[in-house]
Order: structure tokens, then C-alpha cells, then sequence
């Protein structure tokens, strides 16, 4: 039954489908929209599913829509990196779980704006799956375009003036990044004639040599793709798009959109070092020294903010980091690393920003000093956090322990150990933001009487919280499974190499 040609065709459709009928679906009962973006979501995950066990046991595949073939026609690629739609497609089903009660006591989510708040989720998350399997360069754009439109949206959704002016500030720095990955893509066009990322990846090899046209397209496409992934100094959007949306969305923001700038990365790596025009070297040391200031600098502004979410948005710029960095050691350690954390850290801050939402629908606060206490008065979600707390300081035996030692590993292979060093470093200071928050939730006493008062959140919004906790465990102690699924993607990558 996995082995069924359309399952890769229908991940990417349906939820764009499911996206366009929500606001149908609330015409014929207003209280549907959650429900139908759930059952959306439910299809969407058993067709990821089926691609997960395929590429498994068979390896990468493709599906050519009309069967057209390149270059022509469209190209769905489905390899090891595409897998990542299996934890976008269990993030969104979470996110929207947690959202059917969580969106009822805002204001600003009165029963004529829900259904735009799930049509927007399902186009983000539809945004994110056809970016992860597309094939060929055009599409890679368009779908790039749909989940960050659908992203400032998101942001903006709050009703504030501070989620405006995020969003606004968001969409300044994702319209610079998207424009640059377009007229990179234009230069590979104007070069190679065509648009499927397997022959500009033919038809670059086959240039006499290096050329000012490609060099150009890389320098656009890698400035393009860390703008979206937020690393430092590109980060500036983050923070406050992140801090200032709704909580479900800062879950998919933080787990999940910023993780397609990597998949960018990797698919610009894939390009250029299948055509073995460049010597990339310079760019791999860039991204290393790019991530090693990201981990640092991004746990080091985490560790001066008291409002939570803005200190969960600096460590996503740190987690970054180490994805980043993995990937420029180009070192078969360092890469399956960073790649087995894109997977991890996405249910890590999931978890992360599902129980801070839900610690701020129950209390009203969302710093540390107001929250002093909570952890007594709403134990399960406050476990949940801790679990995810030690996972991003990659303790043992959680899901961020064995993504951080295979990128040290990488650091050492590459004979690079200064950036080993900063791994550790970052490690330290990350676990110095994240006991405060401990310390304030389990060893403080409340000044609040809604801190004291307060009780665990309703079983549509704890459910999500504790299976995604739980995951960040048994991503742990089961973490060779990823590392292993993902190593002959990594192989393949890097090849060209000799890695």
C-alpha cells in the first residue's frame, strides 16, 4: 500500500485543498473549522506516512504529475531530507489540536476570523510540505512564497500592534530573502535551460568551469536561505514574530518554518556539489563561523529576557546555530547531525512553546517573575517544559543529546575542534536560561493569586503537550533510528566530496 504512486502528490494537495474549503466548511457550521483542519491534517499525516516507509525500504523516488518528465513537466522528489514532512505533518496536527480551545478565549479569534486562522495553517503547513518535496526550482519558490505569506498572516493574527509591526518586519526581511532566491533561480535558468534541479545539477557539471553567473547564484541562494533560517545577523525578524504570535503558531514558526532555510541549504548543496563547479570551502567556513555566533550569541541574549517566549524565540537562533554549523563542516558526522536536529529540535521547541501557551491561557503572564510558582499549580505542563528544556541542552539520554555530540564529532573530523568547543560553550549557556526558568516555576514562591489558582489546561490542549514531551524522550533513547534512516541521504550528498 505505501508503494501507491499518488501519496506524493496528495501530501502537498490536500492540505493546500483543505486550506481553500475551510472557510466553506464554516458556511455550513461555524464550529468546524478546527475539526476539518484536524481531518485535513489526519489524511495528510497517513499519506506522509506511506512516503516515510517508502523511502525507507526503497530509497528516494519521484512522481511526475501528468507524466510529464523533465524538463517539462514537474518533478516530486521524495528522499531522506523530504522525510521531515512526517514531524510538519505531527507538529500542525498538534498546533491544531491545541488550537480548537486555546484560540476560544482570545478576542481577537471570534467565531468570523476562525476559519481564516485555520485556512492560513493549512496553507502554511501545505507551504512547507511542497517546499520539502519539490523537485525542480520554480516550484521550490512558489511554495517558499506560500508558506511565508501564510506565515506573516499567522503573525499578524494576534490583533496587537506589536504582531503587526513583527509581521511587517517579518515579511521586510522574508521578501528580501525570497527575492534573492528568485534571481538566483533566474541565473541557473539563464545557464542551464532548465528549472528540474537534477539537470541544472547535470548541466552545471557539464560548463568547461566555473562561471561568475554561478558563483552568483550560490552567494544569492546561501544569503537567501540563512535570512530564512534566521541565522545570526539575520535574525532580526525572529524574536518578535516568534514571542508575538499566538502560541500554536509560534510552535510552527519555531519548530518548523525556520527549518526550510536548511532544507534550502541542503538543496543548494545538492546542486553544487553534484556539479563539482566550486570549490566550496569558503562557504562552508562561513556557515561554520555564521553558526558558531549564532550559538552564541542567540544563548546569550536568551539568558537576559524575562518574557518567556521572547527567551524560547533567542534559542531558536541558537539551535540554529548548531544546524548550520553541522552542515558547513561537511563532514559526514557533522551533516547527519545537523540533519537528525532538524528534526529533533523542531519536537523540542514544539513541546517548548506548547507549554508556555499553554501556562499563559491558564495564568495570563508570560514572565518569569510573574510566573514564579507555577509549576505547583500546573505540574503536568510544567514537566512537559522541563522535559523539553534539558532535550535543547542536549542531556542525556533526550533527543538533543545525540543530534550535538555527532555534530562535535563532525568538528573533530573535519579537524576543526574549535568548533566542538563552541558547541559545549553554547550547550552551558543555554542550560543557564533554561534553569532560570526552573528555578522560578518549581523553587519560587507565586505573587499572584491566577498563579496560585491556576489548573491544568483542558485534554485538547495537555495531550498535544505530553505526546510531543514524550517524543523528546524517546527520540533519545531510540535516537539511532533517525540517525541511521537519514545517513544514506547524507552519503549521497556529499559523494562529490569523497565524504
Amino acid at each position: 500500500m505505501y508503494a501507491w504512486p499518488h501519496w506524493l502528490a496528495l501530501v502537498v494537495m490536500t492540505p493546500l485543498a483543505g486550506a481553500a474549503l475551510t472557510p466553506i466548511a464554516a458556511l455550513l457550521d461555524r464550529r468546524s473549522p478546527p475539526w476539518w483542519a484536524l481531518a485535513t491534517m489526519t489524511f495528510t499525516s497517513l499519506a506522509a506516512t506511506m512516503l516515510v516507509l517508502r523511502v525507507f525500504a526503497e530509497g528516494p523516488f519521484s512522481y511526475l504529475p501528468g507524466g510529464w518528465a523533465a524538463p517539462y513537466g514537474v518533478e516530486l522528489r521524495f528522499d531522506e531530507f523530504s522525510a521531515v514532512v512526517g514531524v510538519i505533518c505531527l507538529i500542525g496536527w498538534m498546533a491544531i489540536l491545541f488550537s480548537s480551545r486555546y484560540t476560544r478565549s482570545l478576542p481577537e479569534f471570534a467565531s468570523d476570523r476562525s476559519p481564516y486562522y485555520y485556512a492560513l495553517l493549512l496553507l502554511n503547513l501545505g507551504g512547507m510540505i511542497g517546499f520539502a518535496v519539490t523537485g525542480d526550482l520554480f516550484n521550490l519558490f512558489v511554495f517558499l512564497e506560500i508558506l511565508s505569506l501564510s506565515g506573516y498572516a499567522l503573525v499578524a493574527v494576534g490583533g496587537e500592534r506589536i504582531a503587526e509591526m513583527a509581521a511587517f518586519k517579518y515579511l521586510l526581511m522574508g521578501a528580501v530573502s525570497s527575492v534573492l532566491v528568485l534571481f538566483a533561480i533566474g541565473f541557473l535558468y539563464g545557464m542551464t535551460g532548465t528549472l528540474n534541479i537534477a539537470d541544472v545539477t547535470a548541466r552545471l557539471g557539464a560548463l568547461e568551469g566555473p562561471t561568475a553567473p554561478a558563483a552568483v547564484a550560490l552567494a544569492l541562494l546561501a544569503v537567501g536561505f540563512v535570512t530564512k533560517a534566521a541565522i545570526f545577523p539575520l535574525h532580526v525578524w525572529l524574536p518578535d514574530a516568534h514571542a508575538a504570535a499566538p502560541s500554536p503558531v509560534s510552535a510552527v514558526l519555531s519548530g518548523l518554518v525556520v527549518k526550510l532555510g536548511v532544507i534550502g541549504m541542503i538543496r543548494t548543496y545538492r546542486i553544487y556539489y553534484g556539479a563539482g563547479l566550486f570549490d566550496l570551502t569558503v562557504l562552508n567556513h562561513v556557515l561554520m563561523w555564521l553558526g558558531a555566533i549564532s550559538i552564541v550569541m542567540g544563548a546569550f541574549f536568551a539568558i537576559f529576557q524575562e518574557d518567556v517566549k521572547l527567551m524560547l524565540a533567542y534559542s531558536t537562533i541558537s539551535n540554529i546555530g548548531y544546524i548550520i554549523m553541522g552542515l558547513g563542516l561537511a563532514t559526514t558526522y557533522g551533516v547527519i547531525g545537523a540533519s537528525v536536529h532538524i528534526f529533533n529540535h523542531a519536537l523540542i521547541k514544539a513541546t517548548l512553546f506548547l507549554a508556555v501557551g499553554a501556562i499563559i491561557y491558564r495564568t495570563g503572564y508570560r514572565t518569569l517573575s510573574d510566573l514564579r510558582g507555577v509549576g505547583r499549580a500546573m505540574p503536568l505542563t510544567s514537566v512537559a517544559l522541563s522535559i523539553g528544556a534539558i532535550s535543547i541542552v542536549g542531556i542525556p539520554p533526550t533527543a538533543g543529546f545525540l543530534c550535538k555530540w555527532y555534530i562535535t564529532l563532525g568538528a573533530f573530523e573535519a579537524n576543526q575542534p574549535l568548533f566542538g568547543f563552541v558547541l559545549v560553550f553554547g550547550a552551558l549557556l543555554i542550560f543557564v536560561y533554561y534553569i532560570r526558568m526552573v528555578n522560578a516555576f518549581y523553587f519560587r514562591e507565586p505573587i499572584h493569586a491566577e498563579v496560585t489558582e491556576a489548573r491544568e489546561v483542558p485534554v485538547s490542549m495537555l495531550l498535544p503537550t505530553l505526546v510531543l514531551a514524550s517524543l523528546c524522550l524517546i527520540m533519545g533513547v531510540l535516537g539511532r533510528i533517525p540517525l541511521t534512516f537519514i545517513e544514506p541521504g547524507v552519503v549521497r550528498l556529499l559523494a562529490p566530496l569523497g565524504g
